[in-house]
């Protein structure tokens, strides 16, 4: 496996104040692993490789495409820590850390339009960013300059996105890059960290809630909430599949349940259903997910 070092020369807020602020213990070492996802089978998730095996902390996989899966990877020298963007080639296993600047970054997402990733960068007094990078690391432009501490985004079009923005409460909030207000329109509060499109639809999902989380979702176009399904207890982050499956974790198991559009709503079909997980590495508990585009890999994320 071809893994590409670099030196450290600042400390990292950034992952430590999102993560704390999920509930969740930011230094804890976690690794990540890939498994064939076919959610009709008997067994719908096998052949799990381990794709780390390092007492770093490893988090928030995402699949670029069906080759390249981006995820972020806490790296030392000395008493300096900070995370960077890496990228798991899928076809060779090789492991690339993509950005080499001083600084952290986090929460890598594909722009909608053209080659790079927008990303959390952390400057140097420590501010959550959002920013655009090239595929090569290298910072572009500073976007939604108003706004931060921001932990995640999914991009909506060209211009505009949500945001997952920090603070008391945690808010999302619908921003356009181009604005010269240069802030956002809040749509809703308490809510969780993972952003995600549901299909190519104008349904855009998220969580609310920590004692009884709900699976909500915010309609772009019309600019409707409704709530979809109580998640299972314990959820704090989900995925979804382009089968239209949100794959949850309560912590100590995975679960799944399809999502059915129907005119200006989203309907879950049947129950939560368990996903067995014979990994031993697993059996502590799951925190991230993310399902490959054509929904055939589950990327996990499992603490040591």
């Amino acid at each position: 496996m071809n893994i590409q070092a670099k030196g450290i020369t600042a400390t990292c807020f950034a992952a430590i104040s999102v993560l704390l602020a999920m509930g969740a213990n930011a230094q804890q070492g976690s690794d990540l692993y890939i498994g064939k996802l076919n959610l009709l089978q008997q067994e719908p998730l096998s052949d799990i490789v381990r794709i780390t095996d390092t007492d770093a902390y490893t988090n928030q996989p995402y699949f670029f495409d069906s080759n390249h899966l981006y995820f972020t990877q806490s790296v030392e020298q000395g008493d300096a820590t900070q995370t960077d963007i890496f990228e798991y080639q899928l076809l060779n296993s090789a492991i690339i850390n993509i950005t080499q600047s001083s600084q952290s970054e986090y929460s890598a997402t594909p722009l909608p339009a053209g080659r790079g990733m927008s990303v959390i960068r952390v400057n140097g007094d420590g501010k959550q960013q959002l920013w655009s990078l090239d595929m090569q690391g290298q910072p572009v432009q500073h976007l939604a300059s108003g706004i931060e501490p921001v932990g995640y985004q999914v991009w909506l079009s060209k211009e505009e996105l949500l945001l997952f923005v920090l603070g008391e409460p945690h808010t999302l909030q619908r921003v356009n890059i181009n604005s010269k207000a240069n802030k956002g329109q809040v749509i809703d509060s308490d809510i969780g960290a993972s952003l995600y499109q549901f299909e190519r639809s104008d349904w855009y999902l998220y969580s609310q809630g920590q004692d009884n989380p709900q699976l909500k979702a915010y309609n772009a176009r019309s600019q409707n909430i409704i709530t979809v399904a109580p998640l299972p207890k314990g959820s704090v982050y989900f995925s979804v599949s382009a089968t239209g499956h949100v794959i949850t974790s309560s912590g100590e198991g995975l679960y799944h349940r399809q999502l059915i559009a129907k005119g200006d709503r989203l309907q879950a079909e049947g129950d939560w259903t368990t996903i067995p997980i014979s990994l031993e590495a697993c059996q502590s508990g799951i925190s991230r997910t993310a399902v490959s585009h054509f929904g055939d890999k589950l990327a996990l994320i499992c603490p040591r």
